[in-house]
């Protein structure tokens, strides 16, 4: 699922724009330029019923948008929801039935000495393996 997200991220024209190739899980590189994105998976539940495991799994991401001002944190934020909500689709060996945004928020941080702004979506993906 994890790489299946970021090459669906970079392949919205709107995302790719403003981040190149700056998506990363856990952690941002230091000194990395702005915008960026980081991923982090808050919990992961495989979907389970009667007859045993669905193979359907689901997962809250938190995706943080990173920016220079709070505007391009706010418009990355827009980008990625545009990019990943309310629509099925597969990328390479996974499929995402739906992702859906929950919640968001924002705060900002001194980074060297400079403002850096963040908007945090958290999303609940279902995905599965591709049939």
């Amino acid at each position: 699922m994890e790489s299946a997200l970021i090459a669906e991220l970079l392949a919205a024209p709107s995302v790719k724009a403003k981040v190149v190739k700056r998506i990363n899980w856990v952690r941002r590189p230091q000194g990395e330029a702005l915008p960026a994105i980081v991923l982090h998976v808050i919990d992961r539940t495989p979907d389970v019923h009667h007859g045993g495991a669905s193979g359907v799994v689901q997962a809250r991401v938190q995706v943080d948008c990173w920016a220079a001002s709070y505007a391009a944190a706010k418009s990355l934020a827009r980008a990625v929801e545009t990019a990943l909500t309310a629509r099925a689709f597969s990328r390479g060996a996974v499929r995402f039935d739906v992702i859906l945004s929950i919640a968001e928020r924002d705060d900002s941080f001194e980074e060297a000495g400079k403002p850096v702004f963040r908007t945090s979506l958290d999303l609940m993906v279902h995905h599965a393996a591709a049939s």
